[in-house]
């Protein structure tokens, strides 16, 4: 996502598009350019809604986010637009580990390097002006049920240890397709 430029269209807080090439910097901004030999601008939150890149198989958008707690705000990977919203913020970082089986004189010490990918989700309900990172490790199924409290049947998956950390996005599609009526 950091490297290369590839087919991408800005979305503009007024609605408006312009389709070229782009990608998005470490920092949360987009370096677009309408031509691929042209020098690129740099956009943020602060003139485009987001932005989408367009990959084989499929395209992937990305908008502003105003997360809790965070000054600025957010460009974030979107799941699922509904009555709850998810996003996902996907870093990846290069670590290195000591592949050396022993210690003795002679012995190669080759570190190894691999890539590692973490993400952060981010829920943020229809009426609010944020979106709040998701439930850490501790107390996940106490926050999940806080969370989801309007909705009876995420509550009792929760409740009887169905639905865990791992199946957020499941728990949100449930909730935008059975529960988001009953408000």
């Amino acid at each position: 996502m950091f490297n290369s430029y590839e087919e991408a269209t800005i979305n503009f807080n007024d609605g408006t598009s312009i389709r070229g090439y782009g990608k998005i910097t470490f920092n949360s901004s987009v370096k677009f350019k309408i031509i691929e030999e042209s020098k690129p601008e740099v956009w943020t939150e602060l003139m485009i809604k987001g932005v989408t890149l367009h990959r084989a198989l499929d395209d992937i958008d990305f908008l502003y986010v105003n997360v809790k707690n965070h000054s600025m705000m957010q460009l974030l990977e979107v799941i699922e637009l509904g009555e709850i919203s998810l996003f996902v913020d996907a870093s990846s970082s290069w670590t290195q580990t000591d592949t050396s089986l022993n210690n003795s004189p002679g012995s190669l010490n080759i570190p190894a390097t691999h890539r590692s990918t973490s993400y952060e989700f981010f829920l943020k309900k229809e009426n609010e002006t944020e979106a709040i990172r998701l439930f850490g490790i501790f107390n996940f199924r106490k926050k999940a049920i806080e969370f989801f409290e309007n909705c009876p049947q995420i509550v009792d998956r929760l409740k009887e240890r169905k639905y865990k950390r791992g199946d957020i996005i499941e728990m949100v599609y449930y909730y935008n397709d059975y529960c988001a009526a009953l408000d």
